[in-house]
């Protein structure tokens, strides 16, 4: 059963991740901050312990997109001087550091809600200056792409499947908002079209990313009164919902404007 999740997580997250190469910044930040890493996770805890335990996963995930909001942040101010692995490894550290921090605290639901609009305001605002249109490179694709997407999702996986019996759903819901498909671009993009790209798709997602926690707000909500199928295809119309309303918003701003006769 382990293995079966994680190969469907596997390809979820690797076509995802195709996708998103191809799209540029910013219909690449749409696709990359839908669920394709935390929706299998959950399906997976919802199999394993019922519709009362990913409500309450969701609760604290709510609170963990903060986390993801420091990956974004710390990647993208050391992308544009320092080299992939420099830059991976302080995002990583970001992240660890404010789950690790997040633990030290039972967030209720309206706590975890204010956290995570504070949290996205300020990161929007704040990095707003890298979130920039940049054409990325004809560039071939590396050997290791498919593995190492495999690889890194097989391990959140995997963590988090063995969270929910040892912990609880606090460590699972922090565990499952880890940014795999994040972590996957600054390892395949930044070498080969570089920082500015790289940071631009990821700041380019937190506007993505907020229709994210809005999606595992409503799961939170919506598992404690109805079936986890049901949960969770509610939460995934929202977020799907969200990032394609941005999608469309973003083309019609990049519309030329019509030549006036004469």
């Amino acid at each position: 059963m382990l293995a079966a999740k994680v190969a469907a997580a596997a390809v979820i997250v690797v076509t995802a991740s195709r996708a998103t190469e191809r799209a540029g910044p910013l219909l690449g930040s749409m696709i990359a901050t839908l669920p394709v890493s935390a929706g299998p996770v959950y399906v997976f805890l919802a199999l394993d312990h019922g519709a009362a335990f990913i409500s309450e996963s969701a609760r604290m995930s709510v609170a963990a997109t903060a986390a993801t909001a420091a990956f974004v942040a710390a990647h993208a101010v050391a992308a544009q001087r320092l080299a992939t692995p420099a830059s991976l490894a302080l995002a990583t550290i970001a992240w660890f550091a404010v789950a690790l921090g997040l633990q030290f605290h039972d967030w209720s639901f309206h706590e975890a809600c204010l956290l995570y609009a504070c949290v996205f305001v300020l990161a929007i605002r704040g990095l707003r200056r890298f979130a920039v249109e940049i054409e990325a490179p004809p560039v071939p694709r590396a050997r290791f792409d498919l593995a190492l997407r495999a690889l890194l999702v097989a391990a959140v996986v995997v963590a988090t499947t063995f969270a929910s019996h040892a912990f609880g759903p606090a460590v699972a819901g922090v565990l499952a908002t880890y940014p795999v498909v994040f972590t996957c671009l600054v390892l395949i993009l930044q070498p080969r079209c570089g920082g500015p790209f790289t940071a631009s798709v990821l700041v380019n997602g937190l506007k993505g990313l907020i229709g994210f926690g809005a999606a595992l707000a409503v799961l939170h909500l919506a598992a404690a009164r109805m079936s986890a199928t049901a949960a969770l295809l509610l939460a995934l119309a929202v977020a799907v919902g969200w990032n394609a309303m941005l999608t469309l918003l973003g083309r019609r701003r990049l519309r030329p404007s019509p030549t006036p006769p004469g």
